[in-house]
This record gives structure tokens, C-alpha cells and sequence, in this order.
């Protein structure tokens, strides 16, 4: 399930396989919000099908953020960011399969392995600026 998954490709097998444990596999049909701005944060996704448009409400006011594709992480930025709850919504535009990665796992995987933890970090960077570009120019 999580094996073709770029920034998973540093772990062993065996490591895979361990992680894999804590996976879950979730399907979200079209127009279906996986987790909206202000939920708790506790878990991040892995889209391995599919495409996601991702959020912010301001003043009554939908802000787009962006899209997320297949193979690339959502809900990264509540996990590691100060408040633990979710900064935008997810809404699916096309029907979309998801890995799973629960809060706990995946700082266990990153104490492990921290080169993992470095990319997560440079992905989360990457958004930040994205989105402080975005909200300038709305």
C-alpha cells in the first residue's frame, strides 16, 4: 500500500512494513471534505488516487490555497505546526483514495528515520510560503 510513495523511499522493507501497521486505507468521494479548518489534527494523508482542493474560510470568504495530488502529502502542516488543529479544508474534486499515517506513527517513524522528518519539514516550508503568497494576492 505504501511502498511506490516517494518520500517513503529511504525505509526498509521492514520499516514499510512496521509503518504500514498503522496505515489505513480511506476512500473519499467526489466533493466529500476530509477534514475542515479548526478540526483537531490527528493524522496525515498520503493521496495515492485522485485530487484535492485545499482551503481557508476568512470572513465568511473561501481563500483556495491550492491542489494536492496523487502521491502528495495532506494534513501535514496541523501535525508539526504549534496548534494541532487544522489551518484549511480538504475537499476531494474527483473520488480520491487515501493512506492514513496516525499521529503517533509517524513521530515514531521520524524520531527513527530523520531524514523523513527533513522532508516533511521542507514540504511544510514550501505550503507556508505558497499560502503566504496566495492569501497576499486575494
Amino acid at each position: 500500500m505504501i511502498q511506490s510513495i516517494g518520500m517513503l523511499s529511504t525505509l526498509s522493507q521492514q520499516d514499510l512494513e512496521n509503518l504500514s501497521l498503522f496505515c489505513q486505507k480511506k476512500t473519499v468521494q467526489r466533493g466529500e471534505i476530509l477534514f475542515e479548518q479548526g478540526d483537531e489534527a490527528n493524522a496525515m494523508y498520503i493521496l495515492t488516487v485522485g485530487e484535492f482542493e485545499v482551503y481557508r474560510t476568512h470572513l465568511s470568504e473561501k481563500q483556495f490555497l491550492g491542489e494536492v495530488h496523487a502521491e502528495e502529502v495532506l494534513g501535514e502542516m496541523a501535525l508539526f505546526g504549534e496548534s494541532g488543529k487544522r489551518m484549511a479544508s480538504a475537499r476531494a474534486l474527483v473520488d480520491s483514495e487515501l493512506v492514513v499515517l496516525l499521529d503517533f506513527s509517524i513521530k515514531e517513524m521520524t524520531e527513527k528515520y530523520p531524514e523523513l522528518l527533513q522532508k516533511l519539514k521542507e514540504i511544510i516550508e514550501i505550503r507556508n510560503e505558497q499560502n503566504k503568497m496566495k492569501m497576499n494576492n486575494d
